[in-house]
Parts: C-alpha cells; sequence; structure tokens
C-alpha cells in the first residue's frame, strides 16, 4: 500500500530537485543547540551553496524557504555573483572591490552619501538653499 502524495508535498518534491539541480546541497537538520536556535538559510561556504531546512518545519514553510532560496540564486544570477556572493556583498557595502576588478565592477556611490557631502558646510557657514550654495 502506497502512501498518497498531497499537492504541496509534490510541489516540495519539485522545488528540491530543482535546487539540487543549480548544485544547491540541501540539508533537513535540527537547528537547535543547546538553547540556540538558528535561522534557516541559503548559506555559502568554500565555494559551494548549502540550504539549510529546520526539520522541524512544515512543508508549507520548507515551500516557501526552498522558493525564496531559488529567487535569491536567480537575483545572484542577474548580479553576476553567483560564484561569489561574498564580493557582492562587500561591494554593496561600500568596501573596495577586490583586486583586478575592473571599473565596471566597482561600486557607484551611493547617493546618500553624495548629499551628505553636499548639505555638509563649514565651520560657521549655512547652506542657501535658494542659491544652491553656501553662506558665508
Amino acid at each position: 500500500m502506497t502512501a498518497k502524495i498531497t499537492r504541496a508535498q509534490a510541489r516540495l518534491n519539485n522545488l528540491e530537485k530543482e535546487i539540487k539541480g543549480r548544485g544547491v546541497r540541501l540539508a533537513y537538520e535540527r537547528l537547535q543547540f543547546a538553547g540556540l536556535r538558528l535561522k534557516s538559510g541559503l548559506c555559502w561556504f568554500r565555494g559551494d551553496y548549502f540550504l539549510f531546512v529546520d526539520r522541524f518545519k512544515t512543508v508549507p514553510e520548507r515551500i516557501d524557504l526552498i522558493e525564496s532560496a531559488l529567487e535569491e540564486l536567480r537575483q545572484l544570477e542577474e548580479k553576476g555573483a553567483l560564484g561569489d556572493p561574498v564580493a557582492l556583498a562587500e561591494m554593496a557595502e561600500g568596501q573596495p572591490p577586490p583586486e583586478g576588478a575592473t571599473p565596471a565592477e566597482k561600486p557607484a556611490p551611493s547617493p546618500a552619501g553624495q548629499e551628505a557631502q553636499a548639505n555638509s558646510a563649514g565651520p560657521g557657514q549655512t547652506e542657501d538653499p535658494a542659491s544652491g550654495g553656501e553662506k558665508p
């Protein structure tokens, strides 16, 4: 006698195959140790992707996690950072790009940073919004 597979379970099985097909190592683990509860999620370690899912999650929660991980992988692929998401994160945080990066790979200054520079008047000076310049 075979157990009937629900639509949700079939969807989960298909998502598991898809994420494994993208080279992600999928692991259902108990993510609670010594009173610490860890979050499920996608990790990049030593050149490989891992998706850790708490084994106590329900089928719909597992589906959501895998769908989110697949979307994250798609976004990394679009940005050309699928092979090195750490470099992309460092560039987004304003750290210098890796050695040998081309100018196109260097992060552009943020508009917020430019605004802060433009709004910083020198000591004893105020900004004149009407003229766009500084008043002595």
